[in-house]
C-alpha cells in the first residue's frame, strides 16, 4: 500500500476509533440509573447496590453495546462489497435476500419449533440466511447470463419474495404472545445481547472483514466493467463470488443475533464514501468503523428516547438514516 494511503487510512481510523469509544463511554454510562466515569472506572457504584449496578454494567448494557458495534461493523462492510460488486449504489446486505432468509429462520424457530431466544433462534437464523444465499447464488449459475450482476440481483429480490411471503404465511398462524417477540426481533433488538453472540458473530465479522480488506485493491478494479478487470489481472469471477460469500456470512452472522436492521449498509458506507472518498483501501475500514459508531448512537437513542418504553433500533436507524442520507447527498451537490 502507498505510504500516503496508508497514512491517510490510519489517520482517519484514528479518529473514527477514537469517536467511537468516546460514544461506547457515553453509551454505557447512561439509562434507567445514571453511572459517574469515576464511579466506573473505580467500580463504586454508591449508593446504588453494587451488585445490581454491576449487573446493569457488565451484564446488559456492555454485552448489548459491543453486538451493536460489532453489528454495525459487519452490516457497513457488507454494505460495501456488494455495492461496488454489483456496481449498484442501491445494493446493501438485504438486497440479495439475506435478511428475509434469517428472518424466515427465526420466525420459523419462534412460532413453530417453539426454540429457545438465545440459541435456536440464532442458529435457525444463520442457517436461513446461508439457504437464501445458496438459492441466489444457483439462480443465478443457471441463468448462465453475461449480465451477472443483473441476475444477482433479481435472483436476490425473488427468493427474498419468495421467503418474505412464507414468514407471513407462518406468523398468520402464530400466537399472539409469539407474534410480538417475532415483530420486536423483526425491527432489530439488542435487548437479549450477551458473550455468546458477541464470540459468535464478532468472530466471523472480524475474519470476514480482514478477508475482504486484504483484497481491497481488487475491488477497486472490480468496480470498473469486467473486461478492465479482467486486463489489469484480476480473476472477475473468482474474486467476486470470494468478496460476495464472506459479506453474505458476515450478514448472516450478524442477523441470527440482531435481527433485521436495515439502512446501515446503505448509511454508513455511502456517509463514509462522501466523507472520504471511493477508494476502498480507505473506504473499507472508515465504513466498519463508521457503521458501528451510527449503530451504537442508534442504539442508546432507542433506549432512551421513550423510556420507560424501548425502542427497536431498527426503527431508529431508519427515522435517522433517511434524511441523514439525504442531507449527505445535498451537502456534496452543493
Amino acid at each position: 500500500m502507498q505510504s500516503h494511503i496508508l497514512k491517510r487510512t490510519l489517520t482517519v481510523s484514528f479518529i473514527l476509533g477514537v469517536t467511537l469509544l468516546i460514544v461506547v463511554l457515553f453509551s454505557l454510562l447512561v439509562g434507567t440509573t445514571n453511572v459517574g466515569f469515576m464511579d466506573l472506572w473505580n467500580l463504586d457504584f454508591h449508593p446504588v447496590d453494587y451488585s445490581k449496578m454491576y449487573a446493569v454494567i457488565f451484564s446488559y448494557r456492555l454485552p448489548r453495546i459491543l453486538l451493536a458495534c460489532i453489528a454495525g461493523a459487519g452490516l457497513a462492510s457488507s454494505g460495501v462489497v456488494f455495492q461496488g460488486v454489483l456496481r449498484n449504489p442501491l445494493a446493501d446486505p438485504y438486497i440479495i435476500g439475506i435478511a428475509a432468509g434469517g428472518a424466515l429462520g427465526a420466525v420459523t424457530s419462534i412460532s413453530l419449533l417453539k426454540s429457545d431466544w438465545l440459541v435456536s433462534t440464532s442458529i435457525a437464523s444463520f442457517v436461513g440466511s446461508l439457504i437464501a444465499v445458496g438459492l441466489v447464488y444457483i439462480l443465478a449459475v443457471l441463468r448462465k447470463s453475461a449480465a451477472y450482476i443483473n441476475t444477482v440481483i433479481l435472483a436476490g429480490i425473488i427468493v427474498g419474495s419468495l421467503m418474505n411471503a412464507m414468514m407471513l404465511l407462518i406468523m398468520s398462524v402464530t400466537s399472539s404472545n409469539e407474534l410480538q417477540r417475532v415483530l420486536f426481533w423483526l425491527m432489530g433488538d439488542f435487548s437479549l445481547a450477551d458473550y455468546d453472540k458477541i464470540v459468535f458473530s464478532g468472530s466471523i465479522v472480524l475474519a470476514g472483514f480482514l478477508l475482504i480488506y486484504l483484497n481491497a485493491n481488487r475491488l477497486n478494479l472490480l468496480v470498473l466493467d469486467e473486461e478492465s478487470a479482467s486486463n489489469l489481472g484480476v480473476d472477475v469471477q473468482k474474486y467476486r463470488f470470494i468478496l460476495m460469500t464472506a459479506s453474505a456470512l458476515i450478514t448472516g452472522a450478524v442477523v441470527s443475533v440482531s435481527g433485521t436492521i436495515g439502512f446501515v449498509g446503505l448509511v454508513a458506507p455511502h456517509s463514509m464514501r462522501l466523507l472520504f472518498g471511493p477508494d476502498h483501501r480507505i473506504l473499507l475500514p472508515t465504513a466498519f468503523l463508521g457503521g458501528a459508531l451510527f449503530l451504537v448512537v442508534s442504539d442508546t437513542v432507542a433506549r432512551l428516547v421513550a423510556y420507560p418504553v424501548e425502542l427497536p433500533v431498527g426503527v431508529i436507524t431508519a427515522l435517522s438514516g433517511g434524511p441523514f442520507f439525504l442531507y449527505l447527498l445535498l451537502r456534496n451537490r452543493n
